[in-house]
């Protein structure tokens, strides 16, 4: 079966590009598109257009650091050993999840 090919046009090539600079920017919404010089509307409907596929929101993408290593057992005359755990994501617009485990 053959291939069925789809012409994009050059404001969509444009936004895929441009989409995919924000994904690698590590800048929120309202910065990028102010260093862009395009409306977050515009840039909200360009990234509903073309999907979650053409450029991920930073900040959320998980990225796994894998599993906390295990406190090892303690015989009675230690005390356990517990790794410090601090997490600080920005979920933009200003919402801040802060997680301290000491």
């Amino acid at each position: 079966m053959a291939a069925m090919v789809t012409k994009q046009s050059g404001k969509e090539v444009e936004w895929r590009r441009r989409l995919a600079r924000f994904a690698g920017s590590g800048q929120q919404v309202k910065r990028f598109c102010l260093a862009e010089r395009v409306s977050t509307a515009t840039f909200y409907r360009w990234h509903k257009l073309l999907g979650d596929a053409a450029a991920p929101s930073p900040g959320s993408g998980f990225i796994d650091v894998g599993p906390m290593p295990a406190a090892p057992r303690a015989t009675p005359k230690v005390a356990p050993a517990r790794a410090a755990l601090e997490v600080r994501l920005e979920l933009g617009h200003g919402l801040v999840l802060h997680i301290v485990r000491r």
